[in-house]
């Protein structure tokens, strides 16, 4: 690699951070309300339409259309006979005359436009090649664009909820359809600062938009529906300011079955990356990830809605006691803690509510409660619901639309929960919505939810982003350079030979099981004797990258004379096997004990360099119970990646076993990924499997590099 390809990443970074920076700029000046907007097109007088125009505001409208039009609404011919106090120009012409149009715009000093034309990138190599134009034409003409193939929804604005408490949440969407429906979310109390369609992201992206909301005091949350994503060094930059600023990002990202990330592909014309990827990424930076619409606009709402604090410590409140095991469930399955009240606080409820019933937290009040008691004693008992120092949140259930029972428990919580010492949260199953209770409930302004699982799972989300954000480590500078002997190593493309992967893994500190690659059976003895026994002896040839699995390692050599006899054998069975390049056999140390690792390297065609690390050995393949994570990750990232695998335990020590040394397991891991930021796309893949982590060290037992084709010039 060239010195300017080692830096890449670093360069990347320092670029993507000065791109954000003017973007955030632009769109500010972009999301100012408009003096005037123009639109090129179509000149259409409906009814339909100048109903669109309202959601722009107090604004001139102009149309642009070359053969002139007559009506109400002024018409010119061209871009450049607009008048100076037009600021916004909407674009709805064939995709072939957008790019002239665009720099028009740049000519008559109009720096904002949306492109709502499709037939782009979506449609194919012709429509790609006409989004770079106008992507070209943007930046020659200093204009910044939202498209193209998006709407106008981003000059809408949303009315602010009656009781709102917290910020707004900013929504960033590549699909208008599914859009929609979250921003009608207002209708149970949801506040909007606004939602950006980005379509295609010929210029602006999502991530553009993500890093300038994550700068805005007014909002909370940042909600996000996305098909891919164009630069990643911008979604990296992004999301680290936006979870420093302590705003959530909620998201559904598109893409993780083959067939999802097929009709992602074709409906904007990203990349969807590798799922696992993705998953790695948004675990770094906090990013809580829904899969449905209703999911993604309940948890936005709760993140806006609730102060930043609250724990997990939940107090229960419900009409029934079938309802009151629902919810414990629910949030025992999301890992919440529902702490058993006091004795004394259990006496306390138990004077208005009836003995008969369970007040231990959960508390149900049966029903009776609600139509007997007055609205002054219900509010008492919310308040010693949520008395408790062990308790952060107060969640109540109204399952069902019970008429006046219902009607009633939501009343209190209208009454109570604006002046609260303690938030709440409100979930209403039913479909039933037209009734007092549900419109009480809204203008409460607790966060509403559907479900008791999508509830829990919230809360859980909320005091994960807590955590993360409390043990963040930000990206460090990247300078990592590979040795003229690592260079030499990767100078091939293919599998590398034992000595050359061994030479690249020395040399960046990863600490390889002792070893000797013997040419023939006399030499496998000597290497037995010199390492000493027992030995493993296995097949070193870069035609069988597997060796395993066609039985060419042996375990437990025992003597000198066994080891050349297993040599003789090992290699006569590779040769029958068919391999044409046989390098000799590895005589290594026998490593015995310790838990099995993999660690791995490849290359996502989007995110470049990207780290795996699991479950290894034989069945690594089999359990599949792995993590990835693009480059760069720090050793708090590989900690968090150690505690989401299913056998992260096994590494603590279980029946009577010694624990493991994970502090040698993060520093053999962030070696590794030094390695693959320095060595690029010099390495297409990289398998560390198994890797024996031990109590006072983690050793590399077997090793596979694949070498990319070689740079020009070497």
């Amino acid at each position: 690699m060239t010195d300017s390809e080692i830096a890449a990443f670093g360069a990347a970074d320092r670029s993507a951070r000065e791109a954000l920076a003017r973007s955030d700029a632009d769109i500010a000046r972009l999301l100012v309300p408009k003096t005037g907007v123009a639109f090129v097109g179509r000149v259409d007088l409906s009814d339909a339409a100048r109903f669109q125009f309202a959601r722009y505001g107090d604004v001139k409208i102009y149309f642009v259309n070359p053969n002139g039009g007559a009506g109400d609404i002024p018409v010119v011919r061209s871009v450049l006979d607009l008048p100076d106090d037009i600021d916004l120009v909407v674009i709805r012409v064939a995709p072939a005359r957008v790019p002239q149009i665009v720099e028009d715009c740049g000519q008559r000093g109009i720096r904002d436009v949306l492109v709502f034309s499709d037939g782009f990138s979506e449609t194919g190599p012709e429509g790609a090649r006409l989004e770079r134009e106008l992507a070209a034409a943007a930046a020659r003409a200093g204009v910044r664009v939202i498209g193209p193939n998006t709407n106008d929804n981003t000059f809408e604005r949303y009315p602010r909820p009656a009781n709102h408490r917290g910020g707004a949440i900013a929504l960033i969407t590549q699909s208008g359809a599914n859009g929609r429906s979250l921003v009608e979310g207002v209708a149970m109390g949801a506040c909007f600062h606004r939602w950006v369609t980005v379509g295609n992201e010929a210029d602006l992206e999502a991530s553009d938009f993500i890093h300038h909301f994550a700068g805005l005091p007014e909002v909370a949350t940042i909600a996000l529906y996305v098909e891919g994503f164009r630069s990643t060094a911008k979604l990296r930059a992004a999301l680290e300011r936006a979870l420093l600023a302590g705003k959530p990002v909620v998201a559904i990202k598109m893409g993780s079955t083959a067939r999802g990330a097929r009709s992602a592909a074709s409906h904007t014309g990203h990349l969807t990356g590798a799922d696992a990827v993705v998953q790695g990424l948004f675990r770094r930076y906090g990013v809580t990830r829904v899969r449905e619409l209703d999911e993604l606009l309940e948890t936005a709402n709760l993140f806006a809605k609730l102060p930043r604090d609250t724990g997990t410590r939940c107090a229960m409140y419900t009409i029934s006691g079938g309802t009151a095991a629902l919810m414990a469930e629910a949030a025992d399955a999301a890992g919440l803690q529902v702490p058993e009240f006091s004795g004394s606080l259990q006496a306390g409820l138990h004077r208005h509510i009836p003995q008969n019933l369970s007040v231990a937290n959960p508390v149900d009040n049966g029903g009776g409660f609600l139509g007997r008691a007055d609205q002054a004693e219900r509010l008492q008992v919310l308040d010693l619901i949520a008395s408790p120092e062990n308790v952060d949140v107060v969640v109540a259930g109204l399952n069902a639309a019970y008429g006046r029972l219902s009607d009633a428990m939501a009343a209190d919580l209208l009454a109570w929960s604006p002046a609260a010492r303690k938030p709440a949260v409100g979930v209403w199953p039913s479909v039933v919505i037209d009734t007092r209770g549900y419109a009480d409930l809204v203008a409460s302004g607790v966060p509403i939810f559907r479900s008791f699982g999508k509830c829990m799972r919230a809360l859980r989300a909320h005091a994960d982003f807590a955590a993360r954000r409390a043990r963040f480590e930000p990206d460090a500078p990247v300078e990592a350079t590979l040795s003229a002997d690592q260079r030499r190593a990767l100078s091939r493309a293919g599998v590398l030979g034992a000595g050359d992967a061994e030479t690249l893994l020395s040399a960046a500190g990863i600490a390889l099981a002792r070893s000797r690659l013997a040419p023939d059976a006399a030499a496998a003895a000597d290497a037995a004797r010199e390492i000493g026994l027992p030995v493993a002896i296995k097949v070193m040839s870069p035609d069988i990258p597997h060796k395993s699995e066609l039985g060419l390692v042996r375990l437990g050599v025992e003597t000198p004379e066994a080891a050349r006899a297993t040599a003789e054998d090992l290699l006569a069975r590779a040769r029958a096997a068919g391999a044409a390049r046989i390098d000799g056999v590895l005589v290594q140390e026998q490593v015995e004990g310790g838990v099995e690792m993999i660690v791995g390297l490849s290359q996502d065609p989007q995110f470049g360099p990207t780290l795996t690390l699991g479950a290894g050995g034989v069945h690594a393949e089999v359990l599949k119970d792995v993590v990835a994570s693009p480059l760069p990750v720090g050793p708090q990232d590989v900690r968090d990646m150690i505690a989401s695998l299913r056998m992260a335990p096994l590494l603590d020590g279980v029946r009577g076993a010694p624990p493991a040394d994970k502090a040698a397991l993060v520093d053999l891991v962030l070696r590794a990924a030094a390695l693959g930021l320095a060595a690029g796309d010099r390495i297409q893949e990289m398998d560390l499997n198994p890797v024996l982590v031990q109590p006072h060290r983690a050793v590399v037992v077997d090793a596979l590099v694949v070498a990319g084709p070689p740079p020009p010039g070497g």
